[in-house]
């Protein structure tokens, strides 16, 4: 009997997931409880979860934060009840503490390694090998992501439903609307709306590039009757997976389905009198402009604008905002990011034409909807700050992350394609990205998180015991 031989290039892939998930559990197996913005409160509603085994109400104390007055039990808790099943599951062989910490940030590692996968399969299909390396790599190792990757948060959840829905518009482009290729679509939207809203663009866009291209298609095959089911499909799906939390809300919550309202007033009801809405300051309650937020930031006296901050922690800033990584590190990965960004304009009628011999370009219309979905996080983003609660934070912006990158990979590939003309060295070339890429992921990890939190035992006897 013949085994089948494994190619050279699934063994490659096989090593590097393994190199992300071991290097997920040692960032956060590093990292104490805590280490991440609000990841207290966050794993709270998780611990309720795995230990009353029902979804707490968004003001019951024993969630509800004794400063902030609220708990994140008013926002969708997806992520949370995924790793209240995972704390079970831990709790058959020990209950110690960490471990069901890190049983919570599991789930988190598995949706870092899912985005990463999905990254890569989009790009091999959106480019040539060496190319979708450098999109998996990037997604993957930005410190920025790998971050929100091993702490308890619903950033997550969000970046990989993003990346979802984008590997069902890829799979359209070659396939078209498939049955499979509706359901994936679906299950990313119903993810997506379960996840964090500042991800929501997404949600928008696929209702437009699904409803535009599945007529397009349903016009060139002259069957509409697919139209409606594979739309109603969708649509069912979605309603199924999701709609139950926005229900639930409504119903606890006197009609308020988003939930935000309520915490609102619970806020004001139980919070600190300094953290209380009403006694909450905007840059917009301060009269200033939102371009004065964005160039100065709030206050002004502070001396960092809303754009440095949110930039420099997009790319990695971590605790709880105050552990950072070095100066030239930071401006060496932005100016990465925005040469990338730059160079798809030496072709910008190549990329963003939606017309082509006077038939509709629908890989162009794809690029426009990625260049949207990209956009929009960053004006949630800085809406939040400006008029409900200033936090220049670049996790807020963190679901732009597959459109950001897929560009840059377009860029790159525009000017390594004309002015590296041996084909070898070009692939010299992405794969040294690719190395660097991995070699400051490390550097981060060993110069700049392994010293904050020195003082957390690494061993293994060290994690069964709980310390």
């Amino acid at each position: 009997m013949k085994h089948k031989k494994i190619s050279t290039e699934t063994v490659v892939e096989i090593l590097f997931f393994l190199f992300l998930l071991v290097f997920y559990l040692m960032w956060a197996r590093v990292q104490p409880n805590g280490a991440g913005p609000d990841e207290p409160m966050r794993y709270q509603i998780a611990y309720y979860i795995y230990e009353h085994g029902s979804l707490p109400v968004g003001d019951d104390p024993a969630v509800r934060n004794i400063v902030w007055g609220i708990s994140y039990a008013f926002s969708p808790i997806l992520d949370y009840m995924i790793a209240a099943v995972f704390m079970k599951l831990v709790s058959f062989i020990t209950t110690v503490p960490f471990a069901l910490l890190m049983a919570a940030r599991f789930v988190n590692i598995l949706l870092g390694l899912g985005t990463v996968w999905l990254a890569l399969d989009m790009g091999k299909r959106l480019f040539d090998r060496r190319k979708a390396w450098i999109f998996a790599a990037f997604v993957g190792l930005l410190p920025g992501s790998l971050f929100v990757f091993t702490y308890v948060n619903c950033d997550a959840l969000a970046v990989f439903s993003t990346a979802v829905i984008v590997y069902a518009w890829v799979r359209y482009l070659t396939e078209g609307w498939t049955y499979k290729n509706c359901i994936i679509l679906a299950i990313g939207v119903a993810v997506c709306t379960l996840s964090y809203y500042n991800a929501y663009g997404f949600i928008l866009c696929s209702i437009f590039f699904f409803g535009i291209t599945l007529f397009m298609e349903a016009k060139q095959k002259g069957n509409y009757g697919d139209f409606a089911k594979k739309g109603l499909l969708v649509c069912v799906i979605v309603m199924i997976l999701a709609a139950w939390w926005f229900v639930r809300n409504a119903i606890l919550y006197d009609g308020d389905f988003l939930g935000m309202n309520a915490s609102s007033i619970c806020a004001e009801k139980y919070a600190k009198p300094a953290y209380k809405p009403s006694e909450k300051q905007t840059p917009q309650m301060a009269g200033y402009t939102l371009w004065d937020m964005l160039n100065q930031g709030f206050p002004k006296s502070e001396g960092f604008s809303w754009v440095e901050l949110v930039s420099q922690s997009f790319v990695g800033r971590f605790g709880n905002m105050n552990v950072f990584m070095p100066k030239w590190l930071i401006n060496n990965y932005m100016d990465f990011i925005k040469a990338g960004f730059l160079l798809i304009f030496l072709h910008p009628v190549k990329t963003f034409t939606l017309r082509v011999k006077k038939q509709w370009s629908v890989k162009g219309m794809f690029n426009w909807f990625m260049l949207i979905a990209m956009i929009i996080p960053n004006i949630l983003n800085a809406y939040y700050s400006y008029a409900s609660d200033y936090q220049p934070q670049g996790r807020y912006s963190l679901p732009m992350l597959i459109p950001m990158t897929y560009f840059m990979v377009i860029g790159y590939g525009n000017l390594f394609d004309v002015t590296v003309k041996n084909e070898k060295v070009r692939k010299g070339v992405y794969a040294a990205i690719c190395v660097a890429l991995m070699v400051l992921a490390l550097f981060v990890f060993f110069a700049v998180i392994w010293p904050e939190y020195r003082d957390v035992p690494f061993s293994i006897r060290a994690f069964i015991a709980g310390m």
